[in-house]
């Protein structure tokens, strides 16, 4: 039996376009027997998604979680989002816009990994001046990983996470910054989070520079891709047989 682990899929309009359509049921299809869930605003018409895929319970949460991208943010960096998904260890964010190749989940969970996602092949820098590291105590940090897009999230962990770094946790709330970058950098300073490097990261995941990292890994295939239609296209058309 599989370990548990909620696959999350958030929706937020009633409908889904071709390319989301094809990747959400190749992604199905390669998560037969997981505990997967569409995770949606209270009061959309879901009728679509009931009809088209009824093996998929759907979480509601208030409609303004869905409202823009900010709200989204905030909602992933809400403990009360992690603590609702107890007694499970993990769970997945799984973006419509991201497909699973192959169901590597339990290999991923038992690495001591906290959060996973795809590299960021460049890298992305922040200078962090907030308490604790103010002044004198400033860090200059740069993060390798990991898109939010498609990224498996050790629950206690990033309710920890939260917890550790309240004041920078409240300037991204306020501001409804990407909440995979505080993940990514404030995990790079705490003591006790733990990250994959970037290569690691990347046979979880793909997002930018498919092709490169494919090749550095021995044409080996990650377990996921994120925006596949939005970074090298053809590249993932060829190897998925998608729609143009």
């Amino acid at each position: 039996m599989p370990r548990p682990c909620p696959v999350l899929i958030p929706i937020y309009r009633s409908f889904l376009d071709e390319h989301e359509s094809f990747a959400l049921g190749h992604s199905l299809r390669n998560l037969r027997g997981r505990d997967v869930r569409f995770i949606a605003p209270l009061g959309m018409d879901v009728s679509l998604y009931q009809s088209s895929y009824p093996e998929v319970r759907i979480e509601y949460f208030e409609a303004r979680c869905f409202a823009s991208i900010q709200e989204y943010n905030r909602l992933l960096l809400s403990g009360a989002f992690y603590e609702r998904f107890r007694p499970a260890e993990f769970l997945l964010i799984l973006q419509t816009d991201a497909i699973i190749l192959k169901d590597d989940l339990d290999f991923w969970m038992s690495r001591p990994f906290d959060y996973i996602g795809a590299p960021w092949p460049g890298g992305h820098d922040l200078k962090i001046e907030i308490p604790p590291f103010d002044g004198k105590f400033a860090r200059q940090v740069k993060a390798f990983v990991g898109n939010g897009g498609l990224s498996l999230r050790r629950i206690n962990a990033c309710i920890d996470l939260l917890e550790e770094f309240p004041v920078a946790l409240q300037v991204f709330l306020q501001t409804g910054s990407s909440e995979d970058l505080f993940f990514a950098f404030m995990g790079l300073l705490s003591k006790r989070f733990v990250l994959p490097n970037e290569m690691t990261a990347s046979l979880f995941s793909l997002e930018l520079a498919p092709e490169d990292y494919y090749t550095l890994n021995s044409n080996t295939l990650p377990m996921g891709v994120h925006a596949w239609r939005k970074y090298a296209p053809q590249f993932w058309e060829q190897i998925l047989n998608a729609p143009r």
